[in-house]
């Protein structure tokens, strides 16, 4: 997060230990026999940090195509960008097709014809069976972020134009728009979405690519400057320095910052209180169409950043407020008594600290030993 200097260097050593952890948090599997598709499908998914700190809070989920390639960036891009609540705190799930031309592609070719146009019903399997299990084993909330590269960017880019009951924002990278003679592209050209909620939030990146992965990007960005704002809900970067195949890092990183333009409430040194966090995200809900309530991270760094920065009261409330909704985060409990010793109140910044190494224990905290560091420095200064 960017404090000033002094700042930056105080509160440097608080959040190492989150975005540490957070990068290297482990993912587990889960397998789906699929009828619509008729085979059996493997997911990934990495669960935030603080997926443990609540028995309630819901995450927003980010389908990641081609799963076995992108998902280990992508997921610890996601961890990192959210340790300092550049995008929300996401549940990460990696989804590999065993047929990418057929899931990938919405219209057939001749050339292709039993192999190709099966993106529709591809859409249903991950609508109608693939959201359905993660929302029965996981706290799902219902907003929905797809991203793919190439052929799978193609896809996505499929569904931020055809499918807004389904997904609210969609990153492609690369996408493969020169699909069956520029199909997608004249699909947009002829289409308008429907102004009942917020249009989908769509990237659209392209490296440095020749021929018709170049034309077709051109074309893209033709159609879509001449569509009105409220049709499609759009931004677009190219990256002249990258390739087909090394355009995800970059492209992804990009992408989920423009998806979710906006949602830091304090992107630099200004600071802000509680109730103005607060009025901010209802604005927000206005812009995107979602309410989005603050996760830990948020909690976290907002509250931590106010009290470097000179408002120390209004640090306290933020992460009293955190651990009201998060009773059982090691983080907050632990930047909690942080800020209650900046109030020289080394009694409740114990009783603070306490329960966090009670609950790093019982997550199996990553940095557990700076949690118990600063209990040992405030059992001293207690005890003097």
């Amino acid at each position: 997060m960017p404090l000033s200097f002094k700042s930056l260097t105080r509160s440097f050593a608080c959040l190492f230990a989150l975005f540490t952890a957070a990068s290297v948090h482990a993912s587990e599997t889960f397998t789906l026999e699929s009828k619509l598709i008729d085979e059996g499908i493997t997911a990934r998914v990495a669960l935030p940090e603080s997926y443990e700190h609540s028995d309630s809070f819901q995450y927003p989920v980010l389908l990641v195509m081609d799963g076995s390639t992108q998902f280990e960036h992508i997921a610890g891009n996601v961890n990192f960008l959210s340790t300092f609540s550049i995008v929300p705190e996401m549940i990460v799930v990696g989804v590999s097709a065993r047929n990418r031309l057929k899931r990938f592609t919405h219209t057939k070719m001749e050339a292709y014809a039993d192999r190709s146009g099966g993106a529709e019903q591809y859409t249903q399997f991950l609508q109608d069976e693939l959201m359905p299990a993660l929302q029965k084993k996981y706290r799902v909330s219902p907003y929905t972020v797809v991203t793919g590269h190439s052929l799978s960017g193609l896809y996505t880019s499929y569904l931020a134009t055809h499918h807004s009951d389904f997904i609210n924002a969609a990153i492609s990278v690369s996408p493969s728009l020169w699909w069956d003679d520029f199909a997608l592209i004249n699909d947009i050209k002829a289409a308008e979405q429907e102004g009942e909620k917020p249009a989908v939030r769509w990237f659209v990146s392209m490296a440095n690519e020749p021929n018709e992965m170049a034309e077709s990007y051109e074309r893209l960005l033709n159609v879509l400057e001449a569509k009105p704002e409220s049709a499609f809900n759009w931004e677009s970067k190219q990256f002249p320095n990258e390739t087909h195949d090394s355009t995800p890092l970059i492209g992804n990183v990009e992408g989920l910052k423009s998806v979710f333009r906006g949602f830091n409430a304090v992107p630099n040194i200004e600071i802000k209180s509680l109730e103005q966090l607060q009025a901010f995200y209802a604005d927000y809900e206005k812009t995107v169409g979602y309410d989005f309530p603050m996760s830990v991270q948020q909690y976290n760094v907002y509250g931590l950043k106010a009290a470097y920065e000179g408002q120390v009261d209004w640090g306290q409330a933020i992460l009293e407020k955190g651990v009201e909704v998060f009773g059982q985060s090691e983080i907050l409990w632990d930047s909690l008594a942080t800020v209650y010793a900046m109030n020289d109140n080394n009694e409740s910044a114990l009783k603070a600290s306490n329960k966090a190494v009670q609950f790093a224990h019982e997550h199996q905290s990553k940095y557990i030993s700076e949690i118990e560091a600063q209990n040992s420095d405030l059992k001293k200064q207690t005890e003097n």
